[in-house]
């Protein structure tokens, strides 16, 4: 690990699990208050055009982390790392909690509009100071590690919004207290990564990554697919269960649960796997496969039982491809450009989880029915799968790299 010899193993462990908690605020900027916005569209009922504005307070943060984290890791790359993530933590908290003192709609989603803008900042840099505080396997290890976590909490996050919201729809944001915690304890635990040991890492490493473009592009189309398909099933279970004649809430959210499950396991995988040998193409391959066979029996799927079973085998590809796509992008990247690399990586991510749902309805008018235009992405998830294979029979292995293409 790369850290300065005042920092004892112990306090380097705990500052690593700081920045996997801190990732996980991610989640929580829509899906704390996810549960409550029925209420909150009540109580705004006379404003106009409510039903549009209240998903727009949900989504809108999520859409600033995906068109802000590439300007984040500029900055992040030319004046530093610590400074600009504990301040962003704190004021995270700060427009996180406003709407429980605010009365007007737009006002709040003037602060949601600023919470996404610090969320760009926290997601992006965490996930840097993983990339600058260690290399090789730990930093594998790591990197999947905060998958896991993110996807974890949101299973939490779930829960603790929606038992807040059965007191008022405004008490889930009392949740944004945290961060201001978590602030403090930053300016503690964490320090800034020395140039001169980043750069001497890489050195011991064989020299380190040359910066690609070309590639970073690729990561990031890859990226943007991936993210994409991540939410197909997440965003549309309910409106399957519907076309078959299961229309109860209760019967999307165990399904949703079971498919979170098995994001997690699936992050869980990727570690062993790279253990094993596996390369990235190979995990993307097996990722990808997953997911596409998963869409493409969506069709032919007319009980729940039987969409529950694809939901399993979803979760799982879903799982195993976020952390690898991480890993693989994080590699890529010399420490001189890891800001603007990451930045990238997460704005493709976040862009695509906003697009799920509109390309799924675009699409939907072409193939006239919701199964369909889902065993389509099937299809495209299937052409990456192939894509894939034919990268990991042409490209070979560099020795103690296990996820290098």
């Amino acid at each position: 690990m790369n850290a300065p010899l005042s920092i004892t193993q112990s306090k380097a462990t705990l500052a690593t699990y700081l920045l996997l908690l801190i990732n996980c605020l991610s989640p929580m900027a829509a899906i704390v208050i996810a549960p409550s916005l029925p209420q909150m569209q009540a109580h705004f009922a006379q404003v106009p055009n409510v039903e549009f504005l209240i998903p727009v307070a949900l989504t809108v943060p999520g859409l600033l982390v995906a068109l802000l984290s590439p300007v984040v890791g500029l900055l992040a790359d030319r004046y530093g790392r610590k400074a600009l993530l504990v301040g962003s933590i704190f004021g995270y908290g700060v427009f996180g909690v406003l709407p429980m003192f605010l009365d007007s709609l737009y006002a709040i989603i003037v602060s949601r509009v600023a919470l996404g803008c610090v969320e760009a900042v926290v997601v992006t840099i965490s996930t840097m100071l993983i990339g600058d505080y260690y290399s090789g396997a730990q930093r594998q290890k790591y990197l999947a590690l905060q998958t896991t976590f993110a996807s974890s909490s949101a299973i939490v996050f779930f829960m603790v919004g929606g038992a807040l919201g059965e007191i008022s729809w405004r008490m889930p944001y009392v949740v944004y207290t945290v961060p201001l915690l978590l602030a403090l304890v930053s300016k503690v635990m964490l320090w800034e990564p020395a140039v001169a040991s980043m750069a001497a890492d890489e050195r011991h490493n064989g020299n380190g990554p040359r910066f690609r473009p070309w590639v970073l592009l690729g990561i990031c189309m890859v990226t943007f697919i991936g993210a994409v398909m991540f939410m197909v099933l997440q965003i549309q279970m309910a409106y399957l269960l519907g076309d078959i004649g299961e229309p109860s809430p209760q019967t999307a959210g165990l399904l949703a649960s079971a498919c979170s499950v098995m994001i997690v396991l699936g992050t869980l995988a990727v570690h062993p796997l790279s253990r094993m040998g596996l390369r990235t193409p190979h995990c993307l391959a097996l990722a990808f496969g997953l997911i596409a066979t998963s869409f493409v029996v969506i069709p032919v799927m007319h009980s729940w039982q039987g969409i529950m079973a694809v939901a399993l085998v979803n979760g799982l590809g879903c799982g195993l491809m976020l952390p690898t796509l991480a890993i693989w992008n994080m590699r890529e990247l010399p420490w001189q450009r890891r800001g603007l690399g990451t930045g990238m990586w997460y704005g493709s991510y976040c862009l695509g989880m906003f697009c799920s749902p509109l390309l799924v309805v675009a699409v939907g008018k072409a193939s006239g029915h919701l199964a369909t235009t889902v065993g389509w992405a099937g299809w495209l998830c299937m052409g990456v799968t192939v894509l894939a294979l034919m990268v990991s029979l042409v490209r070979r292995q560099p020795q103690g790299l296990p996820l290098t293409p």
